[in-house]
């Protein structure tokens, strides 16, 4: 199952539009989990610390998934189209 359950609006809501644009601006990696649904897309995911307006040490994240065979066809991982899949703050 693929993570991200919150919106870009629902992010800046609940972090900050500042926040966002960081997570989106901060490089993405593999996080080599394995979904157990059947969905095969590669997960890869950006995070960020921050502390909440209660104090509370937080982290936000950003979520993208690559279809395998995008991944196999091409050198450089750059040239893949990277669209955030969803966000989450734990």
């Amino acid at each position: 199952m693929r993570k991200g359950n919150l919106s870009r609006e629902q992010a800046i809501e609940m972090a900050g539009l500042e926040l966002v644009k960081k997570v989106e601006s901060t490089n993405c990696d593999f996080t080599n989990r394995i979904q157990t649904d059947g969905d095969t897309a590669v997960e890869f995911s950006a995070s960020i610390n921050f502390i909440d307006q209660d104090g509370c040490h937080r982290t936000l994240t950003a979520y993208y998934y690559q279809d395998p065979a995008d991944l196999d066809a091409v050198d450089d991982l750059g040239s893949l189209d990277w669209v955030i899949n969803g966000y989450e703050i734990c």
